[in-house]
């Protein structure tokens, strides 16, 4: 036997060699790919359940409060269990106020973070461009269904926006499906 030969028999061993690691960490990789996807699904199906359990109602008023009324339409719907946590302003902002009432929002945020919330109602009274701000500062967080004040003098939901409607397309499209079952 030759050097050659002996050379040859060599790096077919390592060839079988490799393939057995390649082998062993294709299985290994599927395998926690697997176990992965168990926990993701475990995971949402427990958000999913949750998502009513732990509600609050954040009620911003810019020139007006709504916080009667709000009280009013959580007890006609008897929801007067639902914590509500709320920012005012004294009366209408000026643009230059917009700061201040931007870091109030996100203290409402803040606070509702501590109790562990899993869905926000909110109730809104202001301008738009602030309302703006709110969708993009709470756009990737718990479901928020945004109830609006109607014409029959109480509050009806509107929209829903959730952390998939923040991923997956844009507002405007959620609002049209919110529009589309009240027309």
């Amino acid at each position: 036997m030759d050097y050659f030969d002996i050379l040859g028999k060599f790096a077919n061993i390592v060839q079988i060699l490799m393939f057995c690691v390649f082998a062993w960490a294709t299985v290994t990789l599927l395998i926690a790919r697997k176990n992965i996807e168990k926990r993701m699904l475990l995971l949402e199906s427990d958000e999913k359940n949750a998502q009513s359990k732990r509600r609050i109602a954040i009620v911003i008023g810019i020139g007006k409060n709504p916080i009667a009324s709000v009280e009013k339409f959580l007890a006609d719907n008897k929801w007067t269990d639902i914590p509500t946590i709320s920012w005012i302003s004294e009366g209408f902002l000026q643009t230059k106020d917009y700061t201040k009432a931007m870091a109030e929002i996100n203290n409402l945020r803040s606070q509702a973070l501590k109790l562990g919330v899993s869905e926000v109602l909110l109730f809104y009274a202001g301008p738009v461009d602030l309302a703006m701000f709110i969708g993009a500062s709470y756009s990737d967080w718990v479901p928020i269904k945004v109830y609006a004040f109607s014409d029959a003098g109480t509050y009806e939901h509107r929209i829903t926006v959730g952390r998939e409607a923040a991923r997956l397309c844009t507002l405007t499209d959620e609002l049209v499906k919110g529009l589309e079952g009240k027309l």
